[in-house]
């Protein structure tokens, strides 16, 4: 049984990992002009967004962060998975 939970925090761990460098690709990219249709971009995107989506939807909801001009949902969602990484 405790080799299964090791198995699966070690699997976990992976994803978080692939997931915090797909993020922050996206995040260099978004530095440059691409083409926001080319299937790379999306698949950042789509691969992304959902870890993204509802720190920025709680965010949202104070105007504080509202008036920011950086989105510090992406920042924030970095850091919760870094946590939750480290946790596992």
């Amino acid at each position: 049984m405790i080799s299964l939970l090791y198995i699966l925090s070690g699997v976990a761990s992976l994803l978080i990992s692939a997931v915090l460098m797909l993020m922050l690709l996206r995040a260099i990219l978004s530095w440059f002009p691409l083409d926001e249709e080319s299937g790379f971009v999306q698949f950042l995107f789509v691969t992304t967004e959902p870890f993204i989506l509802p720190v920025r939807a709680i965010l949202e909801r104070f105007e504080f962060f509202r008036s920011m001009p950086i989105d510090i949902s992406f920042f924030i969602t970095a850091l919760l998975l870094s946590f939750l990484r480290a946790i596992l």
